[in-house]
C-alpha cells in the first residue's frame, strides 16, 4: 500500500477545500498528498500552519470526510510555462481515458497560483508488493489479473493513449479487482498512430522498439503486459533483472523465460512478447480471447461481440466477487503464420552471464505452440512497418482507476464504473433538468421508499436517492458500489459482503452493515414490495414478513460488512443485489409504512429530495456527500401527471422539458429523430401456447405459429421499430443471450414452412384457434396484429377473447382454467437481470399454473432436462458454466416452442439536444447522475 509520510515543514496544509494530512510521494514534477475534503462551510478556515494530524482529527469529529489524493506542482515550476503545460496535459490525458481504467478527476486547478489535481484515494498494494510479500499469483487470481489489466489497456488505447510504463509496480490490487495506474509518462498518439522514439519506461518491461528508438505505439504496452504476467506467475521478469545493459541485450536477442506460467496464458503471453511489434495482437484481440477462454465473451444480435460490451465484461470478469477461470482452447483449423520476424540488430552490450538459461527459441506468432488470433490484421509485407488502428473500442462505464503519478511517487485513486458521476461525460456543471413522469401509486404509505421501488416513477426516483451494493449496468453486467467484495461459500448458501468504508447518508450518518440489514428487514416487512422475490431465501425472511421477528436470522454484521445465510443454494444471489429495494436506510427510516420518511427519504445516492408535493412534483438536488463522485446537474425537477405521456410530449415540443419517457402504445406515432433515445430491456412479449390440450398441443402447431409471424412488421406496426424482434426467450440485454441462430423460426418469416407444419398438426385452412388477450391497450393491439398475420399466412380462423378486466389475476384464472385452449398474449419482466429469472417462472415444471396458485407457467409445458439444467445452474458457482446451462435450457424450450417469443420489451424517450451523458439504464430510465448540459 502507498506509504503515508507526515507532512514536512514547508508542505502546504490545505489546497482549496482540501486538508492535506500526509505525503504520499514526490518526484521531479511535484508532490502527491493525502487529503480530506473539508465541509464547505469551514474549508476556508483551515489554517496553513495547522498540523495535518490536528486538521484530520478535528474533521473526523465532525463527519467522516472523503479522502482524496492531491497532486501539487512544485513551487519552483509554477512560473515555468512548459511545466504548467505538461501538468495540464497530464490532466487531459487522465480525463481522456474512459472509465474502464480511470475514474473522473474529482477536482483540478491548473491555472491558479498553486496548480493541483485531485482524485479519489484508496489503499491497495501493488502487484510487485504482493508478489514480494505473499508470493506469486495463480488460478483464478492470475486469470482475473490478466483480464482486468488488459481491460484497462484496451480502454487506454481506445482513447488514443499509450501507457509506456506498464509494470507490476503500476498495477494496484484494489479490493474489487486489479487497477492500472501511473499516467505520469503516458502520451497521446500523433496522427500516424505512433509516439516519438523517446525511450521511457522500466528496462525489464520495455519492448524492443523502446530500446532501439523505433516509433512507439500501443504494442509496446502489449509487450509490457506479457512481461508482467510472467512476473505475476513466476516472481521474476522474463529477461532477468540484473544490470540494465544485460537486460536490454536479452530483450533484443533472446527469447523470454516463460517460467512457471501455464496454458492457456503461456501461449498467449508468448504471442505478446514477439520482438516485432506488428506481429503482436492488439489489446482488443487479447481481451476478446481472454473473455472467450473464460466463457464470458458477450454476444450481439448481429453475431459479434460489441466493443463496449467487451470492456464491460472484462471489468466484470476481473472483479473479485467472480470466480473467473480460463480454459485452454485450441483452434479447429490451422492459421497461416505471418512471415518470420526481421531480426533486430542488438546494440553493443555485454553478453548475458552464464547463470541465465535461455528457454527454447520463441516461434513466430501463429505457429505451433502459440495462439492464433481470429480476425487479426494481415501481417505487413516484409520490410514495411505495420500499424494497427486503435480507435476500435467504444468507451463505456466499467472498473476504473485514476492515478496521479510523478516520478517515484505513486498516488492512487479508484472508483468503480461510473463512480464518476459523469462517467467521462463532457459538459458543464450546473443547470436544472425538467421532466414529466406519472404520479406515484395510490399507496401513500410507501411513497419513495426503496421497498416500494417496483416500477415507474418510484423506481426511477429511488435510484437517484440511494446507492446499493452493486449497480446493474446497461449491458446486464454488474459493478460494485457500496460492496467491495461479494464472496459465496462453496455451496452458495452463505455469502460475505464487504463494504466500502467512509460513506454516509446525505444527513451525515455513516452507511454501515447495520444500514443494509435495516433496509433489508424493512423491505421484507413491505407486503407490496419485491423483497420476497429477491431475498425470500434468506433465513428468517418469513418470520420478519409475518411480523414474528424484527430481523432476519440469516443476516449478521461484522466489522467491514455483513454475512447472508440462505436456506438453499443460490449462486445467482449476487445478481439480485443491484435492485434499489435492497438499498441501505438510516435509523430515521423506521417501519416500512413510515410516511414521514417515505415522502422525503434520506438516502446515500447522487441526489437528495429538496421538495415533494404529492401528485404534483418532486425536486431533487445534488447530494454533495455522495461517495461516488458529484453529479453535474444542480437540480432535477419532476412534474407529476396522470397523463404524463401526453403532457410530456407537449412540454418537450415547447421546450419546457428536457427529457420525456415515451409510452409504448404511442411509439408508432413518434417520428424517429436524433432526439429519440431507445434500448432493449430485459423483458419479453410473447404468445402462450396452451400445450396440454387443444390446437397448440403439438410441437408442429406451435412452430407453425412461430414461422407465420413477421416479427419485424409487428415491431414497426406496434412499437415504431423501437422494440427489437425476439430472437429467443432471453433478450440481448442479458449477457450471452439474444443472438440470432438459436431459434430458426424466430429469425425469419416463412409462410410456406408454417403452412406445411400446420398441415402436419392437422390444422389446415379454417382451423379455429382462440386467442386470449388482456383488457389492456397494448395487449389488444398485439392480439389484433397477431390474429391478422396468422389468418393471412395460415388461413386459420383466429378468435380474440378479451378478458373483461385489466386485473392480472382475473386474466390468469381465465387462461389457467381447465377448459382454456389455444393461444394468449403475455409479457414478462424478470425480477432481476438473469436468464433464469425469465426461464424458470415461465416454463419451470414446478411453476405450472392453475386457476388459483399464482404461478406463471400458463403453457403447462414440462421438460425434465430443462428442469435439471435450471436446478444445476442455481448451484453452479462458475458464471461461464451457469450461463451454458441456461443457454442449453433456453434452446430446449425454443426447439419445442414451449412459448412463442414475439418482441423483446424496450424503452424510449425524447432527450433535448442540450444534454450530454444522458442514456437509458437497464430499466429504461434516464441516467440522471451522468447527465450534463452542454
Amino acid at each position: 500500500m502507498p506509504e503515508i509520510a507526515p507532512l514536512r515543514a514547508g508542505d502546504p496544509r490545505s489546497l482549496g477545500p482540501y486538508r492535506l494530512v500526509g505525503l504520499l510521494g514526490e518526484g521531479g514534477q511535484g508532490s502527491v498528498y493525502l487529503g480530506e475534503e473539508a465541509p464547505e462551510e469551514d474549508s476556508a478556515a483551515v489554517p496553513e500552519e495547522a498540523s495535518g494530524g490536528e486538521a484530520a482529527g478535528e474533521a473526523g469529529e465532525k463527519e467522516a470526510p472523503r479522502r482524496v489524493a492531491v497532486k501539487l506542482l512544485h513551487a519552483r515550476l509554477t512560473g515555468d510555462a512548459r511545466a504548467r503545460a505538461r501538468f495540464a496535459a497530464e490532466l487531459e490525458v487522465a480525463r481522456r481515458v474512459a472509465a474502464f481504467c480511470t475514474a473522473p478527476i474529482l477536482d483540478a486547478d491548473v491555472e491558479g497560483d498553486r496548480p493541483y489535481i485531485v482524485s479519489e484515494y484508496i489503499d491497495g498494494p501493488s502487484l510487485s508488493q504482493v508478489v514480494a510479500s505473499d508470493g506469486t499469483r495463480s488460478g483464478a487470481d492470475l486469470d482475473r489479473l490478466a483480464i482486468g489489466t488488459m481491460t484497462a489497456l484496451a480502454a487506454i488505447h481506445q482513447a488514443g493513449v499509450v501507457h509506456r510504463d506498464f509494470k507490476p509496480a503500476n498495477v494496484l490490487l484494489a479490493p474489487d479487482g486489479p487497477r492500472v495506474i501511473d499516467f505520469g509518462i503516458a502520451r497521446a498518439l500523433d496522427a500516424t498512430g505512433t509516439l516519438s522514439s523517446t525511450a521511457v519506461g522500466t528496462p525489464a518491461y520495455m519492448a524492443p522498439e523502446q530500446i532501439t528508438g523505433a516509433p512507439i505505439g500501443p504494442q509496446a504496452d502489449i509487450w509490457a503486459w506479457g512481461a508482467t504476467m510472467i512476473y505475476a506467475a513466476s516472481g521474476r521478469p522474463p529477461f532477468g533483472q540484473d544490470s540494465i545493459p544485460t537486460v536490454m541485450h536479452r530483450i533484443l536477442n533472446f527469447p523470454p523465460d516463460l517460467g512457471s506460467l501455464t496454458e492457456p496464458l503461456r501461449g498467449l503471453v508468448q504471442a505478446c512478447l514477439n520482438k516485432q511489434a506488428a506481429y503482436r495482437p492488439s489489446s482488443q484481440q487479447v481481451l476478446t480471447h481472454l473473455l472467450s477462454l473464460a466463457g464470458s465473451l458477450p454476444g450481439a444480435a448481429n453475431g459479434g461481440a460489441q466493443p463496449a460490451a467487451i470492456l464491460n465484461q472484462g471489468a466484470e470478469a476481473a472483479s473479485t466477487h467472480t470466480n473467473t477461470r480460463l480454459a485452454a482452447s485450441l483452434p479447429a483449423t490451422p492459421v497461416t503464420p505471418p512471415p518470420a520476424p526481421v531480426p533486430v540488430p542488438p546494440p553493443s552490450v555485454p553478453q548475458p552471464p552464464a547463470p541465465y538459461a535461455a528457454p527454447p527459441q520463441q516461434q513466430p506468432w501463429g505457429q505451433a505452440g502459440t495462439l492464433p488470433w481470429p480476425g487479426t490484421d494481415p501481417a505487413p509485407p516484409a520490410g514495411k512497418p505495420g500499424r494497427r488502428g486503435i480507435g476500435v473500442l467504444a468507451g463505456a462505464g466499467s472498473a476504473a482507476l485514476v492515478a496521479l503519478i510523478l516520478g517515484a511517487g505513486v498516488l492512487i485513486a479508484t472508483l468503480r464504473d461510473g463512480d464518476g458521476p459523469s462517467g467521462g461525460t463532457t459538459g458543464r456543471t450546473g443547470g436544472e433538468l425538467r421532466m414529466s413522469l406519472s404520479t406515484l401509486s395510490t399507496d401513500s404509505s410507501t411513497g419513495l421508499s426503496p421497498s416500494s421501488a417496483l416500477y415507474g416513477t418510484e423506481r426511477l426516483v429511488v435510484k437517484q436517492l440511494f446507492t446499493g451494493l452493486v449497480e446493474a449496468m446497461p449491458d446486464g453486467t454488474f459493478q460494485n458500489r457500496a460492496a467491495t467484495r461479494i464472496t459465496p461459500d462453496a455451496t452458495c448458501t452463505s455469502w460475505r459482503i464487504d463494504l466500502r468504508t467512509g460513506t454516509t447518508f446525505s444527513n451525515g450518518e455513516p452507511v454501515t452493515p447495520e444500514s443494509f440489514i435495516r433496509g433489508w428487514d424493512r423491505a421484507a416487512r413491505d407486503p407490496a414490495g419485491l423483497a420476497s422475490l429477491l431475498i425470500g431465501g434468506v433465513k428468517g425472511f418469513d418470520d420478519v414478513q409475518s411480523g414474528r421477528s424484527r430481523t432476519m436470522t440469516g443476516l449478521r454484521g461484522y466489522g467491514s460488512g455483513f454475512q447472508v445465510d440462505l436456506a438453499s443454494p443460490d449462486c445467482e444471489f449476487a445478481q439480485k443485489l443491484g435492485d434499489p429495494s435492497l438499498a441501505p436506510v438510516p435509523e430515521a427510516a423506521g417501519a416500512h409504512d413510515n410516511s414521514s420518511y417515505n415522502d422525503r427519504p434520506i438516502g446515500n445516492g447522487p441526489f437528495r429530495v429538496e421538495n415533494h408535493v404529492k401528485n404534483r412534483s418532486i425536486t431533487l438536488v445534488r447530494n454533495d456527500s455522495w461517495a461516488y463522485g458529484k453529479t453535474k446537474l444542480d437540480r432535477v425537477t419532476i412534474e407529476l401527471s396522470g397523463d404524463a405521456a401526453a403532457a410530456g410530449r407537449a412540454g418537450f415540443e415547447e421546450g419546457r422539458y428536457q427529457w420525456v419517457t415515451l409510452d409504448p402504445q404511442h411509439l408508432g406515432t413518434v417520428p424517429r429523430s436524433s432526439a429519440m433515445v431507445s434500448r432493449t430491456l430485459q423483458g419479453l412479449n410473447y404468445l402462450i401456447p396452451i400445450t396440454a390440450r387443444g390446437p397448440m398441443k403439438s410441437r408442429e402447431a406451435r412452430l407453425a405459429v412461430s414461422y407465420a409471424l413477421d416479427r419485424e412488421a409487428l415491431s414497426r406496426l406496434l412499437y415504431g421499430g423501437v422494440y427489437a424482434p425476439a430472437t429467443g426467450l432471453v433478450p440481448s440485454s442479458i449477457p450471452g443471450f439474444g443472438q440470432k441462430g438459436r431459434c430458426p423460426s424466430c429469425d425469419r418469416t416463412d409462410p410456406a414452412r408454417a403452412r406445411q407444419l400446420a398441415q402436419q398438426a392437422g390444422l389446415g385452412t379454417g382451423a379455429e384457434v382462440p386467442l386470449y388477450v388482456r383488457n389492456l391497450p397494448n395487449h389488444q393491439r398485439l392480439g389484433q396484429a397477431v390474429r391478422d398475420q396468422l389468418q393471412r399466412n395460415l388461413g386459420w380462423s383466429v378468435t380474440i377473447r378479451v378478458v373483461g378486466t385489466a386485473d392480472f389475476r382475473t386474466f390468469a384464472k381465465e387462461i389457467a382454467s381447465g377448459d382454456a385452449e389455444g393461444l394468449a398474449t403475455f409479457a414478462w419482466l424478470p425480477d432481476y437481470p438473469s436468464a433464469r429469472a425469465i426461464l424458470h417462472p415461465l416454463l419451470g415444471g414446478d411453476q405450472v399454473a392453475t386457476a388459483d396458485n399464482g404461478l406463471n407457467n400458463y403453457s403447462l409445458w414440462r421438460d425434465a432436462r430443462f428442469d435439471e439444467l435450471l436446478s444445476a445452474a442455481v448451484r453452479e458457482r462458475s458464471d461461464a458454466t451457469r450461463r451454458r446451462h441456461l443457454q442449453e435450457a433456453e434452446k430446449r424450450a425454443l426447439d419445442d416452442m414451449a412459448i412463442v417469443p414475439v418482441v423483446f420489451s424496450g424503452a424510449a424517450g425524447l432527450r433535448s439536444d442540450r444534454l450530454v451523458g444522458l442514456r437509458l439504464d437497464l430499466d429504461g430510465h434516464p441516467t440522471l447522475a451522468t447527465a450534463a448540459f452542454k
